[in-house]
């Protein structure tokens, strides 16, 4: 028999991991660097990153293969995020 203790240990054991793996995973999906190069796939979509460290200020453009930290700064990124407006 298992007492309400050892029941309740383990249920906050599993919460704050729950909790501590989500973290990491926000911190996995930002950029914190970018690029100047250009892409050449097709980009299917795109957004922009504010800085909140250790993630910098950034564009995200989406392709087929994945996701890339651009500069915004960089003038082939403002043509491509006017041709999505």
């Amino acid at each position: 028999m298992v007492n309400c203790g050892t029941l309740l240990k383990s249920a906050l054991v599993a919460i704050v991991l729950v909790v501590v793996v989500a973290a990491d995973e926000k911190l996995a999906k930002c950029c914190e660097t970018v690029s100047k190069q250009e892409i050449t796939e097709p980009i299917t979509g795109y957004m922009i990153q504010k800085r909140n460290p250790p993630c910098v200020r950034a564009v995200i453009f989406q392709t087929a293969t994945g996701l890339y930290c651009s500069y915004l700064g960089a003038p082939w990124v403002q043509a491509k995020i006017a041709a999505f407006r």
